[in-house]
């Protein structure tokens, strides 16, 4: 550190230069301190309760959505040629750039990250680390636009035993399942009748802009309500957003029958399960608790839940997601089950690494404090001359 005098002395300005206060070997040492705590946070690790205890589980939840895989293929392609481009894996699963029943855009990569069947163990693994045990209810909100990873949602709960409560908005954005003839409604259906899944959903909307479709053509609004009926669940038919929250949460309390939820799952980013832009990015991907101040401004069906203590998992950001549970970003060939950093067993202690930074800060002060009294003493044996002009 260093004073700059006011006054110039020969044209010159006289600049003082103060030591620190820390004597060279005292800053080696906190170097020396700090890298050792860096190794120790970095390669000591504890086993993850979680993976140790449903390993099984992940596994068998993701073998179903790879069998899911196998079911839509074909009805796929009968219906409508698979695009390799759009679809490098050929699940069936992804759909087309636009359709009578697309409602926004959508970003293709993430469509193609979710096309992996070892997303039913990250599924797995969020609703255990959220407390789901086998008969719990489940709280859960999909629509078309990740049709792949509701696959994963579903195959998760039924391999937990779980009991999961559904509403379905049945239209999708760009890539999703918005293929007319086989909407996420249909492709359910189907994995039905394959034996892939059992779940089906207590109501459907529409979707789109106040969950009513008020975005999409009448054409299309056709189309999705056929799709529901034929489907042989109940229209949600609200009239404005503030109302389909409503109805949304009403039928949740209703088919819990006064059992508490144990968690909340929501596929995607529909406006009336995470609120409008500006309150929408305040709920986080993944497993949460609480959000945010500025979440709950706006009534939507994820706050409501946190509100009421229930944890919420959010499938959105799928890339940040892939990336957090070591899965591959849009793979071009098929993800093997059982490949993928979620299934590690091992995992960062963060009481370690909490641990370990504390120690560092203490070390610091001590180190800090020690050479402010040795400084003091020098300044009393030196007359203050150790501060020395430099011109």
């Amino acid at each position: 550190m260093f004073k700059q005098a006011n006054k110039k002395a020969g044209g010159y300005t006289k600049i003082y230069w103060r030591a620190s206060k820390i004597p060279t070997w005292g800053l080696v040492f906190l170097s020396l301190i700090a890298i050792v705590i860096l190794l120790a946070a970095e390669n000591i690790t504890v086993r993850d309760p979680v993976v140790e205890a449903h390993y099984s589980t992940m596994v068998a939840a993701s073998r179903t959505v790879r069998d899911g895989y196998d079911a839509i293929r074909p009805v796929r392609a009968d219906l409508r040629p698979i695009n390799p481009e759009n679809d490098p894996t050929r699940s069936g699963m992804l759909g087309i750039s636009s359709s009578e029943v697309t409602t926004t855009i959508g970003g293709l990569e993430s469509k193609q990250t979710t096309i992996n069947p070892n997303w039913g163990a990250v599924a797995v693994k969020l609703l255990a680390d959220a407390g789901v045990e086998e008969g719990d209810l489940v709280a859960v909100a999909v629509s078309g636009s990740f049709p792949a990873l509701n696959l994963a949602v579903y195959a998760a709960i039924e391999a937990l035993g779980a009991e999961p409560v559904i509403i379905a908005s049945a239209s999708s954005s760009q890539y999703g399942a918005n293929v007319p003839g086989l909407l996420w409604l249909d492709m359910e259906r189907e994995l039905r009748s394959a034996g892939v899944i059992a779940s089906r959903p207590v109501a459907a909307s529409i979707g789109g802009v106040e969950d009513r479709g008020a975005d999409i053509s009448n054409e299309g609004r056709q189309i999705i309500l056929d799709t529901i009926a034929r489907a042989g669940v109940p229209l949600i038919e609200p009239s404005n957003y503030q109302e389909a929250v409503a109805d949304r949460i009403a039928l949740y309390r209703d088919h819990s029958e006064g059992r508490p939820y144990k968690a909340f799952v929501n596929v995607g980013g529909g406006a009336t399960i995470v609120g409008p832009p500006g309150i929408d990015s305040q709920f986080s991907p993944g497993l949460q608790r609480n959000a945010p101040a500025r979440a709950f401004a706006v009534d939507t069906v994820m706050g409501y839940f946190i509100r009421e203590g229930v944890p919420a998992i959010h499938f959105i950001g799928i890339q940040t997601m892939a990336e957090r549970h070591g899965m591959p970003i849009a793979p071009r060939d098929p993800v093997p089950v059982g490949d993928g950093g979620v299934y590690a067993s091992q995992t960062y202690s963060r009481i370690l690494a909490l641990i370990l930074g504390f120690a560092l800060l203490g070390f610091t002060y001590l180190m800090v404090r020690s050479a402010g009294i040795i400084g003091f003493w020098k300044r009393e044996g030196h007359s203050g001359k150790g501060v020395k002009p430099m011109v």
